[in-house]
């Protein structure tokens, strides 16, 4: 009867480990963006500094088992395999995501879609190259993603291009 108790236990605090969680590093930034239109100033308020662009481009690559996605400059990888509790993930360097004004979304599900890496790296540094323009936020922000296959591999590119501001102070 003891054996069958210990078993029994055995069995359950095995069982009660679960699948575990794996957190990949973020960086995340944010800035203000706006149309002319929602803009409400005049234009003697305002400055346009500059019209910026930025890219990213993410590889892709899916087996029954298996999902790899990595930038071109090797910054990092989402290595993704299937076991019998799920999907984990492997991962080398940081993701860096970027968010205009409220787009800040948490993600629902185990694996991260090539498309938001991709668009999320790429305002990531658009945002980095408005803050060294020394701009108060952009107008009128345009993303394009584009796609190419070649065997199995996918390629997700993606442009923002936006204009800086500053906003004229009264000092």
């Amino acid at each position: 009867m003891k054996k069958l108790l210990l078993a029994a236990l055995a069995a359950i605090a095995v069982s009660s480990c679960g699948v575990q969680t794996t957190v990949i590093p973020k960086a995340v930034n944010t800035i203000n963006s706006v149309s002319l239109d929602e803009l409400n100033l005049e234009r003697e308020d305002y400055t346009i500094l500059n019209t910026i662009s930025a890219e990213a481009v993410i590889t892709y690559e899916s087996t029954f088992n298996a999902i790899k996605m990595a930038d071109e400059n090797n910054e990092f990888s989402l290595n993704y395999y299937k076991t019998r509790k799920g999907w984990k993930c492997r991962y080398t360097g940081i993701l860096k995501f970027g968010y205009l004004s409220n787009d800040y979304v948490g993600y629902t599900t185990d694996i991260i879609q090539p498309e938001d890496v991709a668009r999320r790296l790429a305002i990531y540094r658009l945002i980095n190259m408005a803050q060294l323009d020394g701009s108060d936020g952009l107008i009128e922000p345009v993303i394009a993603t584009s796609l190419e296959q070649s065997g199995k591999q996918v390629v997700f590119k993606t442009t923002v291009t936006a204009k800086t501001i500053k906003i004229k102070t009264d000092n």
